[in-house]
């Protein structure tokens, strides 16, 4: 018998779920940065954009190490634990934040995580796909990773409102873990 999660719908759904939490959990902390610059006194322009490029930076030293390592072990599957651990990560660390390098931090492994998760749930749709029908495959990737986008900033919002920003770290650490390891 043929485990079900090696067929090619199932890595085409399993990556959509993912790219769809990894952009929810990028963007659900959205909402609630502007109150922690706000309770942290940090008022400078180049302060938040330091914050908000870290993202980047993570992103930019994870990519290319995670394709490297998933295309080495000839498994998909290390770089996307890893991941989802270093979002839960994450998570803590917004838990605790109270001072700019705990936002820069934060940011930063949020990078990282996604620089593991992004890249290799992609290949792993190109994996089971022939080229022929890689498109329409793709675009359902692009449709749940613009969700995530979408369904974050609004979700945080309303979690934040509710729970304030230990909320919404509690909630992208949970989800993160249990994501991670079904």
């Amino acid at each position: 018998m043929t485990d079900i999660r090696a067929s090619p719908t199932a890595v085409v759904v399993g990556s959509c779920i993912t790219q769809l939490i990894d952009n929810i959990t990028y963007t659900i902390s959205f909402a609630c940065l502007p109150h922690l610059f706000e309770d942290m006194k940090l008022a400078s322009e180049s302060q938040i954009g330091l914050v908000a490029a870290m993202f980047g930076i993570g992103g930019f030293l994870t990519s290319s190490l995670s394709g490297f390592v998933s295309d080495r072990l000839q498994s998909r599957k290390l770089p996307l634990v890893v991941g989802s651990i270093g979002y839960a990560i994450c998570g803590c660390v917004l838990f605790f934040s109270h001072k700019l390098w705990h936002l820069l931090l934060y940011r930063l492994l949020n990078g990282m995580a996604s620089g593991l998760v992004y890249p290799i749930s992609t290949a792993a749709v190109g994996d089971v796909y022939p080229h022929k029908l890689l498109g329409l495959q793709m675009a359902l990737l692009n449709v749940f990773n613009n969700a995530g986008y979408m369904i974050g900033p609004i979700l945080g919002g309303a979690i934040y409102d509710h729970a304030g920003v230990r909320g919404v770290s509690t909630v992208v650490t949970r989800w993160t873990i249990y994501s991670g390891f079904t």
